[in-house]
């Protein structure tokens, strides 16, 4: 599954020309000059033994997906201050230390939306503090730095699928209630 991106609900940039800033009303849009696209894949071993990708249009729980996102500098100017984003949706647990490139650059958020280096840790009464379980991971981020013109780089995560829930439609004049948001009527 391939989905191509701006700036989206999945993968998102911080970005900035590598040049002198005019004055906003005279800036284009930064985001145009990256693209993303990310790319989803279910990771399965053939008869060797050895790891291969394949289509991730239907999963089941204990499967394992590997999230990729490709960045691509499509102007003619270096784009500096570049970060990814890449959420880890309910239901899914994400793979310890599976994020690519790794070490310094990526960090991890639970539902708090703090980034923090993995492993994630919350505080226990007393003073003490305990590893977060991986499931409660919700977000990875990774500061990219510069992307020159013409550019590629991409960032990769793994996580294991733990519970497929589908969405039901929702009935005509049925509410739908998002959390932290009022509750709307949908719409025929």
């Amino acid at each position: 599954m391939v989905l191509s991106l701006l700036c989206g609900a999945w993968v998102s940039t911080l970005a900035q020309p590598a040049v002198a800033k005019p004055p906003v009303a005279a800036r284009p849009a930064v985001a145009a000059a990256v693209v993303v696209e990310l790319t989803q894949h279910k990771v399965t071993k053939n008869e060797k033994g050895e790891e291969q990708l394949v289509d991730a249009a239907s999963v089941k729980p204990g499967d394992v997906i590997e999230y990729r996102a490709t960045y691509t500098n499509k102007s003619t100017k270096a784009v500096t201050g570049l970060v990814g984003n890449l959420p880890i949706p309910e239901g899914l647990e994400y793979l310890p230390r599976s994020a690519k490139p790794g070490a310094s650059l990526v960090k991890a958020a639970a539902d708090d939306g703090v980034f923090a280096a993995e492993p994630l840790v919350r505080a226990l009464p007393g003073g003490k503090t305990e590893p977060l379980p991986y499931s409660q991971y919700r977000a990875l981020r990774w500061t990219l730095g510069q992307l020159p013109a013409g550019g590629v780089t991409a960032v990769s995560a793994r996580a294991k699928v733990e519970v497929v829930v589908p969405k039901a439609p929702l009935a005509q004049g049925a509410v739908q209630v998002v959390p932290g948001a009022a509750p709307s009527a949908s719409k025929p």
